[in-house]
Order: C-alpha cells, then sequence, then structure tokens
C-alpha cells in the first residue's frame, strides 16, 4: 500500500468516528458513501476513493460492512497495536492532555511525565508522577519511546526537541507554537490552538 497523504489519514479519522459513534447509538450492518457523505460534507466519490486506497470494495446498492470498514481503519492507522509516548511540560495543558482517558482508545499510552519546575517534580498529575527533565533522555532511550508530547515554553521547545529525537524519538505532537526543526524520518504533528481560536472568532465576527 502507498504511504497515505495527510489529508486523507484525516479523513479516514472522521470516517472511523462518524462510524464508531453512529454504531454507538444505533447498531447497523452497512453504510453507504452517500449516507456518510451527507452526514459529513464530504463527496461521496471522495469518500469510495479514500476506501479503495486502503483496500475497501463496495457492495453494490448495499454499501460498505461497517464492522469492515472501521476494522480497515484501525490497522491502517495503527489503533491496533499499543504504543508508548511521553508528555513534556506538565503546565495546565500537560495536566489536562495527561488526564484525557480517550488516547487508549487510539493505542497510546503517555507512560511518563517530565517538567524542570522544582514544585512539580515528584508530585502527581493524573495519576503520573512528573520526573526531572535530567531523567528525559536516559528514560526515552531504555523504554525506546517513539512518540513525544510537548506542552513546553516555545524558547526551550526546539533544544527539547533535539534531545529527544537524539534519543530516538520519531515523532513529536507539538502544542507549543514553536517552530521545529526535525531530520528526516522525524514527524512533528502541530496542534495550533491560536489557529483554531481565529476561525472562531472570525466567524463570530460575522
Amino acid at each position: 500500500m502507498e504511504r497515505l497523504r495527510r489529508l486523507v489519514l484525516e479523513r479516514l479519522m472522521r470516517y472511523y468516528r462518524f462510524l464508531s459513534e453512529s454504531t454507538a447509538r444505533k447498531p447497523v450492518q452497512t453504510v453507504t458513501s452517500a449516507q456518510i457523505a451527507e452526514a459529513l460534507d464530504i463527496d461521496p466519490t471522495q469518500i469510495r476513493k479514500d476506501f479503495g486506497a486502503i483496500g475497501l470494495l463496495g457492495m453494490g446498492r448495499v454499501g460498505f460492512d461497517v464492522c469492515e470498514v472501521c476494522r480497515a481503519v484501525r490497522v491502517v492507522l495503527g489503533f491496533d497495536e499499543s504504543y508508548e509516548g511521553v508528555l513534556i511540560g506538565t503546565g495546565n495543558l500537560g495536566g489536562a492532555l495527561l488526564a484525557y482517558s480517550g488516547f487508549a482508545r487510539y493505542g497510546l499510552h503517555i507512560v511518563a511525565a517530565f517538567d524542570s519546575n522544582q514544585r512539580r517534580i515528584g508530585a502527581k498529575v493524573a495519576g503520573c508522577t512528573v520526573r526531572s527533565m535530567r531523567a528525559m533522555k536516559p528514560f526515552v532511550r531504555n523504554r525506546r519511546i517513539r512518540l513525544a508530547i510537548l506542552t513546553t515554553p516555545p524558547e526551550v521547545s526546539q533544544k527539547l526537541t533535539d534531545r529527544l529525537v537524539s534519543a530516538g524519538v520519531k515523532a513529536i505532537w507539538n502544542f507549543t507554537p514553536a517552530r521545529l526543526t526535525v531530520p528526516s524520518g522525524v514527524l512533528v504533528r502541530n496542534e495550533r490552538i491560536s489557529v483554531g481560536l481565529s476561525e472562531i472568532a472570525y466567524h463570530l465576527k460575522q
């Protein structure tokens, strides 16, 4: 299978959430691309192309088997596997992410949290004991951690990213406004809260 583009991955996630939530409310066996298109405002032809890209074929007028679609998406996105991650920065946002229980549904388990604030080190945040930054690199290397979630001040984010990458991290989930530089083979996923807020503010202004 060819490497999927980010937009395709994001649409697959939308299909998965829609089908999972819909069947939880009212179990159904099949769904058509037209039904998904109406709910998500996506062209049905695009939906069929996305499903075809992960090996799913519809059944004439019946549509797609819901369980088969969810299973295929889980496998493609890696939700069927379990992987460990660490969180760097345990302020308000970091604490909220640690407390979020939904990550496990997608295979992610945050196994450690790190901070440079002496008042936080040793304390528990959402049941996780905060560790010193000095312990970060050895922990990541010894546990072979591939994912790090970054919620630190922007002025230290690049330095921490360099340390994480040198320890073996292959993906950074970046919640800071910093523009991170990483070598090829390392993914940075930026979550820009300010961008989302600007869209909301613009909508309300209209």
